[in-house]
């Protein structure tokens, strides 16, 4: 239920035609094109036809920079950039506002407080549905304020709260409709996920058990315990020397299974594959098994390919104030960028709807950056 309200559609299902990252620049579109048919068609009844066009561009300006903040290569849309969005959506609407006081276009027909929900609604995407009740409140207030504003000289035909409950009308659907989409695409999306799981392939905390060299050294030490017992029992005396040794078996064979169950899953894989892990903090432990089974794909698929440099890929894990894990993964990989993109994609996605603000820096050296966030 607390997930439902708290991630976005985009964070869940990523490859869904509703999360792709053309859809505010669509929604820009539609709204300027209902804005040209109704200028158009109350073309002489404006105070400004003019005002109306210049109005125009600050909506698509705002379904733009949207587009280019829901780019899979970036880190999720915040509340910053919807907020920059949503300040330009209503500059359009007082722009468009100014052409409209003293006109004679019908408060039914004002197309801006169409237009600014359209904005409105194409940041559901990409945001949870708390977010979009904080997005919703304050653009419901400056649209009731602006339309009470403009037509308040037609009290003749409609009263203040008639006013403010039409010219706020459209944001009201736009804001109800995108609160409900995210809620349901998440809650439903989530369930799905935890049904059709089935049996997950799980990597603990700490896989002592997998790492053969780790064995060995085991092995070597206890072989050494055999023939010192038998030496003792033979002799039937125990001597100052055979305590001495005793003691060290003891403590190297104690070292080592300290040092093997210390190690993380992480730890275990680099050993495997030659990269190189930076975890002071021993933070690898504390992801959840999605985490761990996505970040895993992506680094042995790394390893797995003929085209990536093992001793560039590295991997860092910094602990941040908010509890939160801050990881870096850089990797060398000798592709163009569409063969690189087309090769790392499919774990780009899986990992990015287990993990925070996940971004892709793609230059010489492939650079992934997302956090882990802290444990509830």
């Amino acid at each position: 239920m607390h997930s439902a309200w708290t991630r976005s559609p985009q964070e869940v299902d990523p490859l869904s035609w509703f999360a792709g990252p053309r859809l505010p620049t669509m929604f820009a579109i539609a709204a300027v094109i209902q804005g040209i048919v109704i200028t158009i068609l109350f073309w002489d009844n404006w105070s400004s036809v003019g005002l109306q066009f210049v109005a125009m561009a600050f909506f698509l300006l705002a379904g733009w920079r949207t587009t280019v903040h829901a780019q899979p290569n970036r880190r999720r849309l915040g509340a910053r950039e919807a907020a920059v969005a949503l300040a330009i959506g209503t500059v359009g609407l007082v722009t468009s506002s100014i052409g409209t006081v003293n006109s004679t276009v019908p408060l039914q027909q004002w197309w801006p407080g169409l237009a600014l929900g359209a904005t409105l609604a194409s940041l559901a995407p990409y945001s949870s549905a708390r977010q979009m009740i904080r997005y919703s409140i304050p653009t419901l207030v400056i649209v009731g304020i602006d339309g009470g504003l403009v037509f308040s000289t037609i009290r003749n035909y409609w009263p203040p709260l008639g006013i403010i409950v039409i010219s706020t009308g459209p944001v009201v659907v736009a804001a109800a409709a995108s609160i409900v989409f995210c809620y349901v695409v998440v809650e439903r999306t989530l369930a799905y996920l935890e049904t059709s799981a089935g049996d997950e392939e799980v990597y603990s905390a700490a896989e002592p058990m997998d790492d053969d060299e780790a064995l060995d050294r085991i092995a070597r030490v206890s072989a050494r315990v055999a023939p010192f017992i038998e030496g003792v029992a033979h002799s039937g005396v125990i001597t100052p020397a055979d305590r001495a040794l005793a003691a060290q078996i003891a403590r190297t064979l104690r070292s080592e299974l300290v040092t093997v169950n210390d190690r993380s899953w992480l730890d275990t894989l680099a050993q495997q594959t030659g990269m190189v892990v930076s975890d002071p903090g021993r933070l690898a432990g504390g992801m959840n098994e999605s985490q761990r089974a996505a970040l895993r794909g992506l680094l042995v698929a790394a390893h797995d390919s003929t085209v990536v440099d093992q001793q560039t890929v590295l991997i860092e894990l910094r602990a941040q104030p908010d509890g939160s894990t801050a990881v870096a993964l850089s990797i060398d990989l000798d592709l163009p960028e569409g063969r690189r993109l087309r090769r790392l994609a499919p774990y780009y996605l899986t990992l990015m709807t287990t993990v925070d603000d996940l971004s892709w820096d793609d230059g010489r050296i492939t650079q992934l950056n997302f956090k882990i966030p802290p444990t509830r």
